[in-house]
């Protein structure tokens, strides 16, 4: 998807953290963005801060974990900016706590809002994204949780392995109809993730546990080793565009975990080697 000016973008979780950044990123190339969240007042600031600067953008209330509220999401799209040219899909809640302190709802919430949100979200905009001739693209936020395990995160770690082969899935099926797809791996970014997650976590499931220390140091271990490897949204994405541009299957923010995720392939290809002993 070379040109990307005045195409439009249909962005999820763009009301704060990694999916704004985004928005502004693909605004600045001159992109019309629908900039789409849960919290309607924060889809509006970014909206209205993309506006400021003179770039055009329009906010929606989604949520992700609802398909009738992603239909109504399409429809904005269509009724606003008639189009849909690049879609982001880029919900993702989170519950940390070990492995027996994660409850059935806590999996069938997680799963709900990260997994079918996804695939859910580019259901409901790829028949729009196909009205339009010509290139488009399709990114899914994953995480470097979808490449690599690290402890009190199995049900978001589930989770985002399934949206990397989901993205994988659909870049093969997609391709013939001219769509992109990138998979989009986050690290460790400064961004109320956590905040948020709690915030969108229905209420009949109860309040989210107080973060408990133990397993912030034990993620924090494996995912972010030392301080750099936590970033701002802004330089995660810093390549983005580029990777839209050059429609690459793979896009890792930063990789302060690059050695452990080397390891964890080398010990697939080791299995591999040994598959036909």
């Amino acid at each position: 998807m070379q040109e990307l000016r005045d195409k439009v973008a249909v962005i999820t979780g763009a009301g704060a953290g990694l999916g704004a950044a985004i928005a502004q990123a693909v605004s600045a190339e001159g992109m019309r963005v629908v900039v789409a969240d849960i919290e309607t007042d924060h889809a509006e600031h970014v909206a209205q801060e993309i506006r400021d600067v003179g770039g055009d953008a329009q906010a929606t209330r989604v949520d992700v974990g609802a398909p009738p509220s992603l239909s109504q999401l399409a429809k904005f799209a269509e009724q606003t900016y008639g189009a849909c040219h690049l879609l982001c899909a880029n919900v993702g809640v989170q519950r940390l706590g070990h492995v027996d302190a994660l409850d059935a709802d806590d999996w069938e919430w997680l799963i709900r809002v990260n997994v079918l949100g996804t695939v859910n979200t580019v259901r409901s905009l790829l028949p729009l994204m196909r009205k339009q001739p010509g290139e488009k693209h399709i990114v899914l936020t994953s995480s470097i949780s979808g490449l690599l395990a690290a402890p009190r995160l199995a049900a978001y770690t589930a989770s985002k392995y399934a949206v990397t082969g989901y993205g994988e899935t659909l870049r093969l099926e997609l391709a013939d109809d001219g769509i992109g797809v990138t998979l989009l791996f986050p690290g460790g970014m400064a961004t109320t993730h956590l905040a948020s997650s709690a915030s969108a976590r229905p209420a009949e499931l109860g309040r989210s546990p107080e973060l408990d220390l133990d397993d912030a140091a034990a993620i924090a271990a494996v995912l972010s080793p030392t301080a750099e490897s936590v970033v701002e949204p802004s330089y995660a994405i810093r390549h983005l565009v580029a990777a839209i541009r050059e429609n690459r299957p793979y896009l890792v923010t930063h990789a302060p975990n690059a050695t452990e995720v080397k390891e964890r392939f080398g010990q697939l290809e080791a299995a591999l080697s040994r598959a036909d002993d």
